[in-house]
């Protein structure tokens, strides 16, 4: 949707409202005051909570008692450094606090629960506390409105603030108001300066739902004619543009701000990487309060410690860390083994979605294994398919949270899924304000309770197309999926684990039209290259397709991979750049390789399969440890035992720069 501007409205961020607006009587401030009580209210009830149980909406805990710091980075240039969250405050831009930062995290990183302790902290007048104002937009919810109809949306009933005294005041107090929008990723449309003539830019974002006949005045993703702030305008700095401003998102939508050169030099950017190893602790111990527990804690701690596959792929995310102490203290010491040969993100959902269909068939039928045991699983599958139909869809179109209505054809398959835990249904109140500020109703919104949640389920519907509708997975693959691959990254993960047969089928298209006699020079050479012009295309495609191909997990897919993108002798260089997940990739898919660089710590698992890659590759002839290698005591006592058969003709402490 395009929202046309005239040229003087454009240039001029400070643009002076429409005259009835000018004309609003002010707020006073005790309705100021008043409105704050209103949002912090708003911020303790719902926001700032934290589910102890990420599938039970009500297993709710205070936020102080669940509340573990993140690790936060702070981009320089090229660099990244730590940032205490404790500091976020004395962050910078030529002598001033940035007026947009832009916060970039993975799937279940905890953008979300960052947002909500910049609430929480202003709740208790610590950091932020000098704001009068802190407004915590969801964008999930909220994609038809404005800024101020948000904020009234915030307020008691009785709050007899209006839309445009909200405008007003946030317009003419910019330093008192501090907004953060959350899940840049999870609204469509684009936010681009495009030109449709040479004197008259349009400003481009969709930030409403997906329905089609919506018109430019009724998705008011642009000022109104009320004067109110449009969302875009904001993001985009051409409203707003000295009030402090903060927006979440999943990395691949970050590229569109970096993208664009004007709206990056108007960004500060920040990382959100989860936890490291003593928040992770801390996080557990939290999680196991009871002394009677704590050995289940420390257990657990070891558990991640020592598999550095889930250290390094998982355990930095808390969504998957909530998921791991959920089944941990849920699961006998059998099931326990069994977790602990979890290898991959797809893994660990299967486990977890086969522990919550299992839990919940047990409330009917305690013998687990039974026929009637296994007969009610079987059914419980049946009603969640069209749950996973409707999840693919909402996925395509960017639907996070969907009405009751849009499960009218299948409400026992909806009520199914409440109960397992699949799919969450709280009764919350939503303030509709139309233009007159008339109308208000009740909805009851049913949502995933993550993102990641909806895609894997999306993905279980997928793969089930590849047997029902071969055309419809095809076009799906080819014309949707494959060229949003970045954003759909996760649904790919979660499709080829489905079967062997259906990661054989991506690959292969995945791998059409590779051509790795681009920049052959090596396009393995991803480790020490990245973020260099070395760092090719075709590297990120391999290292992509790589990643793919692991959460498979069937070693005919590996081979596939395997002889098509590494038929030539290549170098592989391992250095701290590259992510845990594509390590774990290569070393599952263990490509032809004649020199291996390694040249950053690894944890025993991986250590494990360095090692055991060393040994056992024949075309491998060179092994370079760089400066930043550490190994795991396993990694040299596996080269101690079997490095006789390895064909390494040489080795080297030092590091060889590609």
């Amino acid at each position: 949707m395009h929202h046309q501007r005239g040229p003087s409205r454009l240039l001029d961020s400070q643009t002076k409202p429409p005259l009835a607006e000018s004309q609003t009587k002010p707020l006073s401030p005790e309705l100021v005051e008043r409105c704050a009580n209103d949002f912090k209210f708003k911020y303790r009830s719902t926001l700032c909570k934290i589910r102890a149980d990420p599938l039970n909406p009500a297993s709710i805990v205070q936020f102080d008692d669940m509340y573990t710091n993140l690790v936060l980075l702070e981009e320089h240039g090229t660099e990244k450094q730590m940032l205490d969250y404790n500091d976020i405050l004395d962050l910078k831009v030529n002598g001033e606090f940035p007026k947009r930062i832009m916060v970039q995290g993975e799937a279940g990183a905890g953008k979300t629960t960052f947002c909500a302790k910049i609430a929480w902290d202003w709740i208790g007048e610590r950091h932020f506390s000098h704001f009068v104002w802190v407004l915590i937009v969801p964008l999930r919810e909220f994609k038809q409105h404005t800024i101020g109809e948000i904020a009234k949306s915030y307020l008691a009933k009785n709050n007899p603030a209006t839309v445009s005294q909200i405008t007003e005041y946030i317009r003419s107090n910019p330093d008192k108001v501090f907004i953060a929008f959350d899940g840049l990723d999870e609204v469509s449309g684009k936010i681009m300066k495009t030109k449709s003539c040479e004197k008259q830019p349009t400003y481009q974002m969709q930030l409403q739902s997906s329905q089609p006949s919506i018109t430019p005045s009724e998705a008011r993703g642009s000022s109104s004619e009320t004067g109110d702030i449009g969302l875009v305008e904001i993001l985009c700095s051409d409203q707003l543009a000295s009030c402090p401003v903060l927006v979440t998102t999943r990395p691949w939508r970050a590229v569109e701000i970096r993208s664009d050169g004007d709206l990056m030099k108007l960004y500060t950017f920040i990382h959100v990487e989860g936890f490291n190893r003593e928040n992770l602790s801390d996080y557990i111990h939290k999680y196991f309060p009871k002394k009677e527990d704590k050995e289940k804690a420390i257990q657990l701690i070891q558990f991640t410690s020592e598999n550095d596959v889930i250290s390094e792929n998982m355990a930095h995310y808390p969504i998957y860390v909530a998921m791991l102490c959920l089944m941990w203290k849920k699961l006998d010491e059998q099931k326990l083994r069994e977790m602990k040969s979890l290898k991959s993100f797809s893994q660990i959902f299967q486990k977890m979605i086969a522990f919550l269909k299992e839990h919940y068939a047990q409330k009917t039928e305690k013998k687990v294994g039974s026929r009637l045991f296994l007969s009610y699983l079987k059914k419980i599958d049946e009603l969640l398919g069209p749950i996973a139909k409707r999840a693919l869809k909402g996925l395509l179109e960017n639907t996070l949270i969907f009405d009751e209505d849009d499960f009218g054809i299948c409400p026992e398959s909806k009520d199914t899924a409440c109960r397992v835990g699949i799919l969450s249904q709280e009764e919350r109140i939503t303030i509709s304000i139309d233009i007159h500020e008339k109308n208000s109703h009740v909805q009851l919104p049913v949502f995933f309770p993550h993102k990641l949640f909806q895609e894997y389920m999306a993905g279980v519907h997928l793969a089930s197309l590849y047997e029902s509708d071969r055309n419809e997975f095809n076009r799906l693959i080819e014309q949707v999926v494959l060229p949003r691959k970045k954003e759909f990254r996760y649904l790919l993960y979660f499709t080829v684990s489905q079967n062997k047969g259906i990661a054989t089928h991506v690959l292969n298209s995945m791998l059409q039209g590779l051509d790795i006699d681009v920049g052959i020079e090596s396009p393995f050479n991803v480790g020490s290259a990245f973020g260099s012009l070395q760092y090719t295309d075709v590297g990120r495609e391999i290292s992509f397709i790589v990643d793919v191909a692991f959460e498979s997990q069937d070693p005919d897919v590996a081979t596939l991979v395997k002889d098509r993108v590494s038929s030539e002798a290549i170098t592989l260089t391992i250095s701290r750049n590259m992510t845990a997940h594509t390590v774990a990739g290569y070393a599952f898919i263990g490509p032809h390789v004649v020199a291996l660089r390694i040249n950053r710590s690894c944890g025993p698992t991986m250590s494990l399969d360095l090692a055991e890659i060393i040994c056992s590759m024949p075309s491998l002839k060179e092994v370079c440890l760089g400066d930043e290698f550490c190994g795991h005591q396993c990694f040299f006592e596996t080269l101690a035992m079997k490095g006789k058969e390895s064909k390494v003709s040489s080795s080297s402490t030092t590091v060889m720069y590609v």
